[in-house]
C-alpha cells in the first residue's frame, strides 16, 4: 500500500514539473505609472537663466505606460496635463496644457531582470500639445496694469502727468490671449528629450528621477513671436508599477505547485510532512498531534520500544527504557539525553 502511494505521488509531481513555469526572476515587461514635474517656460516673454529658471515653475501631472522591448530598450507613452507660465515686469501669461507623447527609452544597464537595481537612461520622443493661454492685465478692481520704468505697477500710463496710484497684481489670469493679425493654432508638435535614473524595487515597482527638455514647434504660447520656437524644461519623478498577466498566472501556478507537497504524508501516520516532527514513524504506532510516538513515562524512549512503558521516574534508563538501578554514576557512561539524541537521529535517517 505504501509503495503504491509513493508511486502515485511520484508521477503526479513529475507531471506537474513537466509544465514549464515562467521565470519569475524576470521583471514584468509592462508598467503603469504616475508622474509629477515642475516645468519652467522659455520663450519670448522671458529667457531662462541660472538665476530665474525656477522662479515661474508650474506643475504638470501625468500617466504613463511603458513596454519593455529587450534588456536596454523600451517604448514609453505619456499623457499629461498642467500649466506653463512666465512673469516679468512687462507682461505675463499662464497657459493650461494637455499633451501626449511616445518615447523610445535606452537604458545603460540591463533592466529585464533583478540583477541591476539602478540604471541611467536617455529618451527621445514625439508629442502633440494643446495650449490655452491667458494673461493677467487687470487687478481685482478692474484697473489695468501700467508698468513703469522703475518696475512699479500703476493705474495710469507713465506718460500721464497726473497723480498715479500703485497697484499690485492679483495673479488672476482673466484675459484670453489672442492675436488680431495672425490666427495661430493652439496645437503644436514637440520633441521631448529626457535624461534620468531608474531605481527598481524588485518586481514590484520602480521610481524614476528625470529632467526633460521639450522643444515646441510653435512660437505662440506666450502670444509673442520673434521667430524662435518656444520651449520648456521639466524636473520631476515618477513611480511605476509592474503588471503582467503572466506574472499573475505564475503566482497561482506556483501556489498550486507548492500545495502538492503540503498534502504528502510519507509515513502514513495521519500527520502531513509539513507538520510532522518525527518522520518515518512505524505503522500502527500511537502518535501525538505533532507526529511523534507516545512516551508515556517521559524517559526518552518511545512506548513502542519501551520495555517498561510505565517505569517510575528514574534518572537513568537503558536503550529499551528499562530503569537502571544500583548503578555507580562514577563508572556509568549512560546519560539521560543520550537516548533522546539517538531516537531523533533514527527518525531523521
Amino acid at each position: 500500500m505504501r509503495t503504491l502511494y509513493y508511486i502515485t505521488i511520484f508521477f503526479f509531481i513529475k507531471n506537474y514539473q513537466s509544465q514549464e513555469l515562467p521565470n519569475y526572476n524576470q521583471i514584468s515587461k509592462n508598467t503603469f505609472g504616475l508622474s509629477i514635474t515642475n516645468s519652467s517656460f522659455n520663450g519670448d516673454l522671458e529667457t531662462l537663466t541660472k538665476e530665474n529658471i525656477f522662479l515661474s515653475t508650474r506643475s504638470i501631472y501625468g500617466l504613463n505606460y511603458e513596454r519593455t522591448i529587450n534588456h536596454h530598450f523600451s517604448l514609453l507613452s505619456n499623457i499629461s496635463w498642467g500649466k506653463l507660465s512666465s512673469n516679468n515686469s512687462f507682461g505675463n501669461f499662464e497657459s493650461s496644457i494637455f499633451q501626449t507623447s511616445i518615447e523610445n527609452v535606452f537604458y545603460f544597464n540591463k533592466i529585464y531582470n533583478n540583477e541591476n537595481k539602478f540604471s541611467p537612461y536617455l529618451s527621445l520622443g514625439l508629442g502633440l500639445l494643446r495650449f490655452n493661454s491667458y494673461t493677467d492685465i487687470l487687478d481685482e478692481n478692474g484697473f489695468s496694469y501700467n508698468y513703469w520704468d522703475d518696475g512699479s505697477i500703476r493705474d495710469i500710463p507713465q506718460s500721464d502727468s497726473l497723480t498715479s496710484a500703485y497697484l499690485s497684481r492679483d495673479y488672476n489670469y482673466e484675459t484670453k490671449l489672442e492675436n488680431d493679425s495672425i490666427n495661430y493654432s493652439n496645437y503644436s508638435l514637440f520633441f521631448p528629450v529626457s535624461v534620468g535614473l531608474l531605481w527598481k524595487f524588485k518586481n514590484l515597482f520602480n521610481v524614476k528621477l528625470f529632467t526633460t527638455f521639450n522643444q515646441l514647434l510653435t512660437d505662440w504660447i506666450d502670444n509673442i513671436s520673434d521667430g524662435q520656437n518656444d520651449k520648456y524644461f521639466s524636473l520631476g519623478f515618477s513611480i511605476n508599477f509592474f503588471f503582467s498577466r503572466e506574472g499573475i498566472n505564475f503566482k497561482k501556478e506556483k501556489k498550486q505547485y507548492l500545495n502538492i507537497f503540503d498534502l504528502i504524508d510519507s509515513d502514513l501516520d495521519g500527520v502531513i510532512d509539513h507538520d510532522d516532527k518525527c518522520q518515518k514513524t512505524p505503522s500502527n504506532v500511537a502518535i501525538l498531534k505533532n507526529g511523534c510516538p507516545l512516551d508515556s513515562d517521559f524517559d526518552g524512549v518511545y512506548d513502542y520500544k519501551d520495555l517498561e512503558p510505565y517505569s517510575k521516574a528514574m534518572l537513568y534508563v537503558d536503550e529499551f527504557g528499562r530503569s537502571i538501578k544500583n548503578i555507580s554514576i562514577k563508572n556509568s557512561n549512560v546519560q539521560f539525553d543520550t537516548i533522546i539524541v539517538k531516537e531523533v537521529k533514527n527518525f531523521i535517517e
